[in-house]
């Protein structure tokens, strides 16, 4: 089967590569011709703090270009912090069950393909209460020919996931099914294949969408520590040829100012951060039954506002929140824990609230964690993702680290509407 273009964060790469890149006088001209900068963002009433740049990061299976919002596949927001010169990078799961200005609730993704980035970014001021600054959407086509350009990015495999990679067509050329235990340097084909992995349980990351957003960073940042041992004209290079799968809001010039700042700060830690955090989610049945997870908002909220603006203290906000027993199910029944009759539920590995940060090629460690859908090399299966819903209430269902499994949706679900852009989105 051939691979198709992929889920791995690409647009913090780029950001960076084209960052560094535009600081050389001698590449001006072909940054300018080549910035493809889109309407901005509408203002929402999220948190904003000054010194703190946000920027919010789309991969999507549709072109960045072609005017074709389709799914959200990866969401996450990369923060730059120039007062304490630190780079952040948070992951919000798509699965999770949210509000939608203007189209009720539904999973994450379903905003993106409803309104394309900026009601993603809206959606996230109204769930999540933050506002970013702004956006870069991402097709991954040149995936590949990056991570070659750069020489490959060094990963650390375990045996599962050797096993999993060597023998299906997840690592899409059957020549390059040759990976092995350990620390490895992997191409652009098995790079590729290694971030798409969803099936195997990771010891560091999780099982589900937990573990493949966690391969996912691992990737960027093990991308970004390469591209830093890089010349100058190498870097500019790689950035310049990539900028056409790349829609942002940036212009060159405000693209230049970030080099400098970037730069300056000589940072290569990449601190990291999975939403919803371990203790602060439970999965479960919504409107014609597809499986998400119901986020205690209260907890998560407090978190990123540590976490992206440094506000408050540390704390095991799980817990002060009111852990599974306050997740918002909007109505529905989310799962009770020891119920195995789902293979939709995944267990988790991580019991961290806080966000970590690794100076390992394998990047950060994230929160554990689980999610359903398709995790095969063809195109795997689906969820439904439309919108609609019933009631508002919190679950009183409590469970541990070790997400459970299924139980019916409520009688009160919307019956299943036509397929929309937002549905099948599990791949």
């Amino acid at each position: 089967m051939k691979a198709r273009t992929y889920k791995i964060i690409l647009a913090v790469f780029v950001i960076v590569a084209v960052s560094c890149g535009s600081v050389l006088g001698y590449y001006d001209a072909r940054l300018e011709a080549s910035v493809n900068t889109q309407d901005k963002l509408t203002k929402t009433s999220g948190k904003k703090v000054s010194g703190i740049i946000n920027i919010l990061l789309v991969g999507s299976d549709h072109g960045a270009i072609k005017g074709d919002s389709g799914r959200s596949d990866s969401c996450m927001i990369a923060t730059i912090n120039t007062k304490t010169k630190e780079l952040k990078l948070t992951s919000l799961m798509r699965d999770v069950y949210v509000e939608i200005p203007g189209h009720d609730k539904n999973k994450m993704n379903a905003a993106y393909a409803y309104g394309g980035v900026d009601l993603l970014s809206q959606t996230i001021a109204k769930n999540y209460g933050i506002s970013v600054d702004h956006y870069a959407v991402v097709d991954f086509e040149t995936f590949e020919k990056v991570i070659d350009k750069i020489g490959g990015v060094d990963i650390s495999l375990e045996a599962k996931e050797v096993t999993y990679l060597n023998s299906t067509n997840y690592i899409s050329k059957k020549k390059y099914r040759n990976v092995k235990e350990g620390m490895q340097t992997l191409n652009g084909n098995q790079a590729l294949g290694y971030s798409r992995v969803r099936y195997v349980v990771s010891q560091k990351y999780g099982d589900g969408d937990f573990g493949r957003t966690g391969r996912q960073r691992a990737v960027l940042e093990a991308a970004y520590k390469k591209l830093l041992s890089k010349s100058p004209t190498t870097i500019a290079s790689i950035a310049l040829d990539s900028l056409k799968d790349v829609s942002t809001d940036m212009t060159s010039d405000y693209i230049k100012k970030l080099a400098t700042t970037v730069i300056s700060m000589g940072t290569t830690k990449v601190e990291q951060l999975q939403v919803p955090m371990e203790g602060t989610y439970t999965m479960g049945r919504a409107q014609s039954n597809m499986f998400v997870f119901f986020a205690n908002f209260d907890a998560n909220k407090a978190a990123l506002n540590y976490f992206i603006f440094g506000k408050g203290q540390k704390l095991d906000w799980a817990k002060k929140y009111g852990g599974t027993s306050n997740v918002e199910t909007f109505g529905y029944t989310s799962y009770v824990d020891g119920d195995s009759s789902s293979s939709d539920s995944t267990s988790s590995t991580s019991n961290s609230y806080s966000s970590t940060s690794s100076s390992s090629s394998n990047g950060g460690s994230s929160s554990g964690g689980s999610s359903s859908g398709s995790g095969s090399g063809s195109s795997g299966g689906s969820d439904s993702s439309s919108s609609g819903s019933s009631g508002h209430s919190t679950s009183s269902t409590s469970s541990t680290h070790k997400p459970a499994a299924t139980t019916s949706a409520p009688a009160t679900s919307a019956p299943a509407p036509a397929t929309t852009a937002a549905q099948n989105d599990d791949e």
